[in-house]
């Protein structure tokens, strides 16, 4: 077991090392260090708009934690959904894939006695509308040549209708899929046999839904903000659809926090919608700068005064 433990941290350690060299490279042909002066002519009102924005999809995320909280019977206050799902947001990115967001659920069985199948299941639902979202908005990139903007809209909307309807009444099916192979799946033996998703009922997912669209869309509209404050008017629509494409190359990069892949695939991106290879660069740091990095000094620093205060929550 500790065997295992040190081989994930070790190659935790190499991917990092690799996103950094990605980063270190892609600032390096960018021209932004000889080019340095650019940071200057930001826009101050706006960037202090877009951090405003940042601090938004935080509290977002905490309201969200509070509502499935409650509705998981576990009465947790403003002053502890915060913590905890700031602390999270520092075990999560971390972390390839996220997994360190388990945390929230050994959090919620230390200081509420939460069953964690249950912190489980909040969890689930709030990763599994996050990433449908972003693969339903990145997928527009399809249909961008082809129709308008008005039908892309109607057509993501009936999309996510129809998904969130199989997902509220499939979700049964697919937890007796894990079971069924979760003898012949290395990974899947680990997974306990009475573990369960505890389902809510649509009127209660319908709401997660929807915080989770104000999370997400605060985070689209800060990136815009700060296009904007280095003097980029750029096209919302294509600018949210390749965000979501960097996230998910971040993601799928098992990278914790994404680093070098999610920086060099957004500066790309924006250097397909016309903008300056330094600036684009710029853009991207500073964006990253006043979400990722500041969340993460943030949730390092709750993460701290959580185990102090609560004696141990992992």
């Amino acid at each position: 077991m500790e065997s295992i433990t040190r081989n994930r941290r070790s190659l935790q350690l190499v991917l990092f090392f690799i996103g950094l060299l990605i980063l270190g490279y892609v600032i390096y042909r960018s021209g932004i260090i000889e080019n340095y002066q650019i940071l200057y002519t930001v826009s101050i009102p706006l960037l202090l708009l877009a951090f405003v924005l940042s601090l938004g999809t935080v509290a977002f995320r905490i309201y969200r934690w509070k509502f499935l909280s409650e509705k998981y019977n576990a009465g947790i206050t403003w002053h502890d959904a915060s913590l905890v799902s700031i602390a999270s947001l520092f075990y999560a990115n971390i972390t390839p894939g996220k997994i360190g967001d388990l945390y929230k659920a050994y959090y919620m069985q230390k200081r509420y006695a939460l069953n964690f199948f249950d912190g489980v299941s909040m969890i689930f639902y709030e990763r599994f509308f996050e990433l449908m979202i972003l693969f339903l908005a990145a997928s527009a990139i399809i249909f961008v040549e082809l129709k308008g903007i008005t039908v892309i809209i109607l057509e993501v909307t009936a999309i996510v209708l129809i998904l969130l309807f199989v997902f509220y009444y499939k979700v049964d099916y697919f937890m007796k899929l894990l079971e069924k192979y979760s003898t012949k799946i290395p990974f899947l033996k680990r997974v306990p046999a009475d573990f369960k998703i505890r389902k809510l009922s649509f009127r209660v997912i319908i709401p997660v839904f929807f915080i989770t669209v104000f999370s997400l869309g605060l985070e689209f509209v800060r990136l815009w903000v700060v296009a904007l404050a280095f003097g980029y008017t750029l096209n919302p629509i294509l600018l949210t659809i390749f965000f979501c494409l960097s996230i998910i190359a971040g993601l799928v990069s098992q990278i914790p926090l994404g680093v070098g892949v999610m920086e060099a695939s957004l500066g790309y991106f924006l250097i397909v919608l016309g903008v300056a290879a330094t600036d684009s660069m710029a853009i991207v740091l500073v964006d990253r700068l006043i979400s990722m990095y500041f969340v993460l000094i943030l949730g390092f620093i709750c993460s701290k005064y959580a185990a102090d205060q609560f004696n141990g929550v992992p």
